[in-house]
Order: C-alpha cells, then sequence, then structure tokens
C-alpha cells in the first residue's frame, strides 16, 4: 500500500480529501431528507440498497465470514448478577458478544476461536488488496488511515544496538535469556517507569508485544466463568483475546459517555452487583483505542477507587484486577495525565495501586511495532501482586520463553533516544489530526482526536459502516476500520498516524 503525506491527501491531483468530506456532508444531508419523506420506501432506494448488499455479502463469503456481522454480531443481554438495562447509543447496558459465524469446516476447530471475532486489520487489507488494481496508475496509490501506525522510523539508536552487538566478538543473540526478560532492559525499563510514568518498586516482564502482555494478563487472572469487563467501542485484540481463551460469556461489555470516558454509573452498578466475585479484570485503554480519547486523571483515579473498593468488601479474597493498557502513553496530546514532579511535562502518570496491572509498549512512539517489544508492570509491594507476577511467569514460559533477543536489544536502543525523541515526533501529527477532524466534521457526531491516534465518527442513520469502509476504498482510495469492528455498529475509526505531515 502506498502512501504519500497529509498535503497530498487534501491537495493532491485526485481531490480525494476534500471528495471525502464532501461525500460525507452529502450522505448526512440525504440522510436527513431520506428519513423525513420516507424516501427509504421507494423502490429505486430498496433496489440500490439490496444490490450493494448483495455484493458485500459475496465478498464477506469469498473470505470464508459471516455475511452479515463478519465480526460478530452484538446483542442486548442481561447477565446473571446484572439488571438489564436498555440502550440508546451509549447508554447503560451490558452486552455481550456472539458467534461470528460458522461454516461447515466449523467442527475443524474448536468452538472457543470459531466464535472469537475475525482480524479486522487482515480482513481491511483484503479489501485494500482487492481495489488496489484500481488505483495502480494513481501516483499516491490508496491512503490508508487503518491500522494504527506512525509514518516514522525507530530512533538510529535501535539500529546502532543491533548493530553494535552483532559485530562484537561475541555475543549471546543465538541464546534464550531469563523469562522476564534482558537484565539490562528490565533495569532500565523500572528505572523509565519510575521518572516518566511515577511508578516505584515494580516487577517488569518483558513481553512479545503489548497484545501478549494483555494475553498474560487473560491466562493469568481470568478462571473458568470468570468475567472481564472492557468498555465499547474497545480494542478488538482485548475481546478476542478473552474470547478465545474463555468464551464470549467472559465478556462484560460496558458503554461510554458522551466525552468517550467509561460509563462510571455503569461500572459501579456492574461492580456493585457482582456478589460472586466472578468480575476478576476491568480492562481501560488510555489513551483510547479506538476511542481517540485521553481519559482526565480524575476518571482514571476513580476507576481505580471503585476497583479497590471491590477488592476490600471481597468475601473470599478474590481479587478483581485493573488493567490499564498504556500503549498510547506518548500520545496524551492535552497531557491530561502530566506527573507532577515532571518540570518538562512529558511524563505520563500511571497509579502505584498494588491492583493495577500496567501494559506499555515500543510499537507506536518508538515506531517499533515489527519488532514486537512490550511490557507488563506489577508493584512489588503488594502480597497479591507479587503472587501474580510469579504465576504470570508460568504464561511467559509456555508462550515466548523470552522476547526475542534482538528485539530486546533494539528496545535497550531505543530507550537511549529518550522520551522528548518521541515526544518530538507526537507533535508532527497535529497537521494529520486537525485535517481528519476537519473532514469527519459534517459527521453528526465525533469523538477522539485528544489522544492516541485515532478519531471516531458517527454515520448518517442507516448507513451500514462495513459498506462504507468498502465504498472509500473501492470508490476514493482510502482505507478506515468500521465501528462494527470495534463493538460499535454505524461508526468508523481513522488513525491520522499513517501519513507524514508533508
Amino acid at each position: 500500500m502506498r502512501c504519500r503525506s497529509v498535503s497530498d491527501l487534501q491537495k493532491g491531483r485526485s481531490f480525494r480529501f476534500r471528495t471525502l468530506q464532501t461525500t460525507l456532508a452529502a450522505a448526512t444531508a440525504l440522510s436527513h431528507s431520506w428519513t423525513a419523506c420516507g424516501a427509504f420506501q421507494s423502490t429505486t432506494i430498496v433496489r440500490s440498497a439490496r444490490r450493494d448488499s448483495l455484493r458485500l455479502q459475496n465478498s464477506w463469503r469469498e473470505q470464508g465470514a459471516s455475511p452479515q456481522y463478519p465480526l460478530g454480531d452484538l446483542t442486548t443481554t442481561t447477565t446473571r448478577s446484572m439488571s438489564g438495562m436498555n440502550e440508546q447509543d451509549g447508554g447503560s447496558t451490558s452486552i455481550s458478544i456472539s458467534p461470528a459465524g460458522t461454516n461447515n469446516l466449523s467442527g475443524a476447530t474448536s468452538d472457543l476461536i470459531q466464535s472469537t471475532l475475525d482480524p479486522c486489520v487482515i480482513l481491511m487489507k483484503q479489501i485494500v488488496s482487492r481495489h488496489a488494481h484500481q488505483w495502480e496508475h494513481d501516483p499516491n496509490g490508496i491512503y490508508s488511515l487503518a491500522q494504527g501506525v506512525v509514518y516514522w522510523e525507530p530512533p538510529r539508536h535501535a539500529q546502532a544496538a543491533i548493530l553494535d552487538e552483532l559485530q562484537a566478538s561475541t555475543n549471546d543473540l543465538h541464546k534464550y535469556c531469563p523469562d522476564e526478560g534482558l537484565p539490562e532492559l528490565v533495569a532500565a525499563l523500572q528505572t523509565k517507569l519510575a521518572k516518566e510514568n511515577g511508578l516505584e518498586s515494580t516487577n517488569v516482564m518483558v513481553t512479545s508485544g503489548a497484545n501478549q502482555a494483555y494475553m498474560n494478563c487473560v491466562l493469568t487472572f481470568l478462571g473458568e466463568g470468570e468475567k472481564c469487563i472492557v468498555f465499547a467501542p474497545y480494542y478488538f485484540n482485548h475481546v478476542m483475546a478473552i474470547q478465545s481463551t474463555r468464551g464470549n460469556d467472559a465478556v462484560l461489555v460496558g458503554p461510554i459517555d458522551d466525552n468517550g470516558y467509561p460509563d462510571l454509573n455503569w461500572l459501579q452498578e456492574t461492580l456493585d452487583s457482582d456478589e460472586d466475585d466472578l468480575i476478576r479484570m476491568v480492562t481501560v485503554v488510555n489513551p483510547g483505542n479506538p476511542t481517540g480519547v485521553s481519559l482526565p486523571r480524575a476518571v482514571l483515579d476513580e476507576v481505580a477507587d471503585m476497583t479497590r473498593l471491590h477488592n476490600e468488601k471481597s468475601v473470599d479474597k478474590k481479587r478483581t484486577w485493573l488493567i490499564m493498557d498504556n500503549t498510547y502513553e506518548h500520545f496524551d496530546h492535552p497531557k491530561c495525565n502530566t506527573l507532577q514532579q515532571d518540570k518538562d511535562g512529558n511524563g505520563f502518570h500511571c497509579s502505584n495501586a498494588d491492583h493495577v496491572v500496567h501494559i506499555f509498549s515500543f510499537s507506536k512512539g518508538y515506531a517499533m511495532a515489527g519488532y514486537r517489544v512490550g511490557y507488563i508492570a506489577l508493584s512489588n509491594e503488594g502480597e497479591f501482586s507479587k503472587e501474580a507476577y510469579q504465576q504470570m511467569l508460568k504464561v511467559q514460559d509456555t508462550i515466548p520463553i523470552c522476547t526475542t533477543r534482538i528485539s530486546q536489544v533494539a528496545a535497550l536502543g531505543a530507550l537511549s533516544a529518550g522520551r522528548s525523541w518521541v515526544i518530538d515526533k507526537v507533535a508532527t501529527l497535529e497537521i494529520g489530526r486537525r485535517a481528519i477532524l476537519s473532514a469527519l466534521e459534517p459527521l453528526e457526531r465525533v469523538i477522539g482526536g485528544s489522544g492516541a491516534m485515532y478519531v471516531m465518527g458517527k454515520l448518517p442513520d442507516g448507513m451500514d459502516d462495513q459498506e462504507v469502509a468498502e465504498r472509500l476504498v473501492e470508490e476514493y482510495g482510502i482505507a478506515i476500520i468500521p465501528g462494527s469492528f470495534c463493538g460499535k455498529p454505524g461508526w468508523i475509526r481513522v488513525c491520522y498516524s499513517n501519513l507524514p505531515p508533508i
């Protein structure tokens, strides 16, 4: 997939950026007009909608996925320990995730994996590949605003560290290292966590990316019949990790409020009704993926307090762990979580509570997605967290044993570039951020843009977000992520970090 710059997207010969904005504005106006006059009942529109629907269903069938809901159907349900409530786009409810659809080969694999969401980035890449020939003569190709990647390359320190290791007279790159990571990298990360995140006295475990870090948490904390809370729109790989190991019933999906924050009233009610102590994990991503929202420190403190108090009330002393995914810690644009002791204002505050597990990544800020390096930080103060760390080493030893040594060497080198190197790179995203916010202005509702690298927009009522995503690729050469892939049908997620500003 060829990518140019934000300037190309706005001013290129195809004028696709302007066309995208005009298209969204026209779609919004048409939606209001059709709704007002009942034009959706006309033969012409129904025939057109049916034709488009059949075309989309055929494309999904070619991939062996469910033609209606290729990544799972969200259905409102009442869970055993909670009262059912009505949901109206952000209202309070408990929802579970239905299977993604089966075919006549489903017996070849487990029911758990059959009911797991399909990987949406792969599906979007298949759509792009299907229409790539239409744009092969366009000098700009297809613009990817889908996958969450940055346009810059890793700091030169990462490559230099690898070269130094390879050129050394002897090296241990071919050997295992301790399960928790290279001692020098673990020590450097502990220093970083104290200085940049305010996390003192931590146990660190280096993982093969933040996704493996989250899977470590699921396998360590979530037992048979137990539950994990996520908030929709959610990060799809989190849900996939839970589904593939514990099934759909283990996922409790809560709503967000109008600001894109987790609905804390829903969370409190859900924890209060958890009389059997089945909720073992609460997952929060900050800054948010896919919401693109930076959560204020006050919101995070309240979530931490809620889960702490829930633990204190537990009769069986079962622990509810707050999993904080800080993958986008460098992308807190309004600096909602600045460390008080940080004079430069570039640090990112994280809770020191011993029931909070923190996940970090080198994939985004340091542009090292292909190296697959993430890490987990647990408090070394509480007895529960110490025990959790020791038990998690069983998972670590079973899955990777240890993260690839050469990647850990690169990560150690990248750290030496300093947080300021990343912050300077992130600052260059402002042009793209404003451009995408401007493009989505015609939509009725937009959230995000304050954190991470995403903005979400609500499509006019009656528009299928998956169909819109395919048509944007086919007709305008722009790839985005449908909101239904993230548990938010009728919305789209747009990434603005993929393209350089000029």
